[in-house]
């Protein structure tokens, strides 16, 4: 795509926004799956966002992965911006770009929301909205712990009239706990409001992060001198008016992998820029329809290959019908994608849900299309062969859930799942120890999660989660690897006094194979964790405890995991 031609498409945004507007739209109403606010945030006396990810039921989140109910094809947006890592195998999201302190709210949709927001949604989608400063002030804050655990940063927001501004920055270092675990990430990211009436706004935000850290390997096989360093930018401008929303985004992703041992070098660089808007419109006998649409250009180069172009575009339409003094609701959807390098794809959605004063009952049903990244098709190692004819997955989503309050000190919410998986993406190993990603059979997860929510004292609060996932490939009768049977979790946090929390966490994760042919598998083990923090006035103090009981364990994945780690740290609030 030509910078003239990405300009026009950009005005002619702009003159929609100016020239449209409509009522508030269905999706506007419409109820997420889960929605978690600033406040909420605030009592997790949480960390890190994937700190908070890991206490939603079905949600599993590590410092650059996530994954919904055993699918790590889930798309996060920051402002409706796609966050997930360009440059990695599998959508890797890098959550070191984003400051707690900075989120306004997170909504989250399991397996739903592939009619709004698109590809690789097959798990379910995040999104995350940022603040828009309200007064002078912010946050500095860090910690320091063992292993060279160490953290600072630094967040302020002002506004004067219709003009705001937000700025945010971190550093982060961590020597690791054993040989080549070290890493060391640079955080910078602002965003600018201006209102121009009540109706009519527009922002404009910028992100640059920077990270470099080594690459252990397995236990039974250190690389003592594998390197990764990851450096990204974007900038995103966002405009509104009335119900009308548009975003213009640009980002630059580069990863570079060296280890001399293997005489390796290899880089990916992908840059996308892209426009899209969302706006209701009003059709004969239909009513009020929430609608989009929207054009991505991307361009990826490599060390190893020449560079590859593609484009997307795509337009949606969804209808959430209701019923006067009905507890009934349907929400209908269709998306239709247009793909450079992959056949078209025409995607529905349905929601119908049952909802009264004490429980409501909701079944979803949708089908997403999950893209091979530049990465699993072009990308070339000492272990690694590119496959540039990967084909895209399908995935068919199927969705049961029931939220009962029978009293206001506790919930339970309970949902049962299905997902059909169709050429899925697996890297495939050969007999000289090279391979490549491959569409390799039909896979299906079913599964059940349930969460509870009780608060029994005023001054205490329980949260077990438990989920249950069976995942297998269908041509092969293999469970798939690195997925647990058995996830059983619970958080307790007491406040005996004003001012002073207390929380303990356990996990439990099941039995889980390693190896494809279910060769080889990790037994089962418990983490607990446990965290006090304590305010007075604008200063608050806390004190951090993974793995309190400094078990052994191999994570899911093979890796080994930290022994017991500590962290001391504050944040001043002004």
């Amino acid at each position: 795509m030509s910078p003239g031609r990405f300009f026009m498409i950009t005005v002619a945004a702009l003159i929609a926004l100016l020239l449209h507007q409509q009522p508030s739209s269905a999706a506007d109403k419409q109820k997420p799956g889960m929605v978690i606010t600033a406040e909420e945030i605030r009592a997790m006396n949480v960390m890190k966002i994937s700190d908070l990810m890991n206490r939603i039921p079905g949600v599993k989140a590590g410092e650059t992965s996530v994954s919904i109910r055993g699918s790590s094809n889930v798309k996060v947006l920051l402002d409706g911006r796609s966050i997930n890592d360009p440059t990695s195998r599998s959508g890797a999201v890098k959550w070191s770009m984003i400051s707690l302190d900075t989120i306004e709210k997170i909504e989250v949709y399991k397996g739903s929301g592939s009619t709004s927001y698109g590809d690789n949604t097959g798990g379910g989608v995040i999104v995350i909205t940022t603040k828009t400063a309200d007064r002078f002030g912010g946050t500095a804050g860090g910690y320091f712990g063992n292993n060279g655990q160490g953290n600072v940063i630094l967040n302020l927001q002002g506004r004067k009239n219709n003009l705001s501004a937000n700025f945010s920055a971190g550093h982060e270092t961590y020597e690791g706990f054993t040989v080549n675990d070290d890493k060391a990430r640079n955080r910078l990211s602002g965003r600018v409001d201006y209102r121009f009436t009540p109706e009519f706004s527009l922002f404009l935000s910028g992100e640059y992060n920077d990270e470099k850290k080594g690459l252990r390997g397995y236990p039974e096989r250190r690389t003592p001198n594998s390197r990764k360093e990851f450096d990204a930018s974007s900038f995103l401008f966002g405009q509104k008016y009335g119900a009308v929303t548009g975003r213009t985004w640009y980002s630059l992703s580069k990863t570079v992998s060296t280890d001399p041992d293997k005489d390796l070098y290899a880089s990916l660089k992908v840059l996308k820029a892209g426009q899209k808007i969302n706006a209701p419109f009003v059709l004969p006998w239909l009513g009020t329809i929430d609608g989009g649409t929207g054009y991505e250009w991307q361009e990826a180069s490599g060390s190893n290959f020449s560079t590859a172009r593609e484009e997307r575009a795509w337009v949606f339409a969804q209808k959430e019908l209701e019923w006067e003094e009905s507890p009934w609701s349907c929400l209908l959807g269709i998306r239709a994608n247009y793909y450079s390098k992959f056949r078209n794809t025409l995607n529905p959605e349905v929601k119908v849900g049952y909802a009264k004063k004490n429980y409501d009952v909701a079944f979803t049903a949708n089908r997403s299309s999950n893209l091979p990244t530049f990465r699993q098709r072009y990308y070339e190692s000492s272990v690694t062969r590119p496959n540039p004819a990967l084909r895209m997955e399908e995935a068919v989503n199927y969705v049961l859930s029931l939220s009962v309050r029978p009293f206001s000190v506790f919930t339970l919410d309970a949902s049962v799942f299905y997902r059909n998986i169709r050429d899925r993406i697996t890297y495939v190993r050969r007999a000289d120890n090279t391979g490549r990603y491959e569409n390799f059979g039909k896979v299906t997860y079913r599964g059940v999660e349930t969460s509870l929510k009780w608060t029994p004292f005023s001054w205490i609060d329980i949260a077990p989660l438990y989920t249950y996932l069976h995942a297998l490939n269908e041509e092969t009768g293999y469970w798939l690897p690195a997925k647990p049977f058995h996830t059983v979790s619970t958080d307790i946090v007491c406040r005996p006094f004003r001012d002073f929390s207390l929380r303990v966490s356990a996990k439990y994760t099941g039995k889980v194979y390693i190896r494809s042919d279910n060769s080889e598998s990790i037994p089962s083990y418990t983490v607990v964790d446990a965290r006090a923090d304590y305010r007075s006035g604008p200063m608050g103090f806390y004190i951090d405890i993974d793995n309190l009981l400094n078990d052994q364990y191999l994570y899911v994945d093979g890796y080994d995991a930290p022994p017991r780690e500590w962290i001391v740290g504050m944040n001043y609030n002004f």
